[in-house]
């Protein structure tokens, strides 16, 4: 009875860590438009809002997101839709006029 137990917990061990490791993670990175550290704050918030990412880091110095996403459950191009969303032109994907002229002032990126 024992050894079945044991053999039981093996299986629910195994089975438990290989769907962990069936997770789907992926790393991407994004071209956003951002000028400040509110910019990073909106970039960051809209990209983790969407199930599956599991970190977004935004740089103003490159210009880039940085993401760790589950590919199984989101892609690059719903990351892109809901940072263009908040008013942040992402990958070819650019923010409608109205969204980006909300902006505080020192949000403004385009020339």
């Amino acid at each position: 009875m024992k050894q079945l137990i044991l053999g039981f917990a093996a299986a629910l061990l195994l089975t438990a860590n290989n769907a962990l490791l069936s997770a789907e993670e992926n790393h991407g990175n994004l071209k956003v438009g951002g000028a400040c550290p509110m910019c990073k704050t909106r970039i960051e918030n809209a990209a983790k809002s969407v199930e599956g990412v599991a970190s977004a880091t935004w740089q103003k110095e490159t210009q880039i997101l940085h993401l760790h996403y589950d590919k199984a459950k989101t892609s690059i191009e719903a990351v892109q839709k809901a940072v263009a969303r908040s008013g942040h032109d992402a990958g070819n994907l650019q923010a409608d006029d109205k969204t980006y002229n909300e902006l505080p002032a020192c949000c403004k990126y385009r020339k």
